[in-house]
């Protein structure tokens, strides 16, 4: 269990670290890696969290909400 959150921390750091890159990206291709890379990462976090279980199809479904 404490592997699994410390794996858990790290995604989501991560994720956050690409969203700040995703933001200095100038050249729209990158922004689009970007966005590839959070999705990878976000699909993986979700998997290890929710008990091997989807509960969205995009991160940036997950935003739209929060907004």
């Amino acid at each position: 269990m404490k592997n699994n959150n410390r794996q858990t921390r790290y995604i989501s750091s991560r994720i956050e670290q690409l969203k700040e890159d995703k933001k200095k990206a100038s050249n729209p291709h990158d922004k689009a890696w970007y966005n590839r890379l959070i999705q990878e990462l976000d699909w993986a976090e979700q998997m290890s969290v929710s008990n091997k279980r989807a509960t969205h199809n995009c991160y940036m479904e997950k935003e739209k909400v929060a907004i």
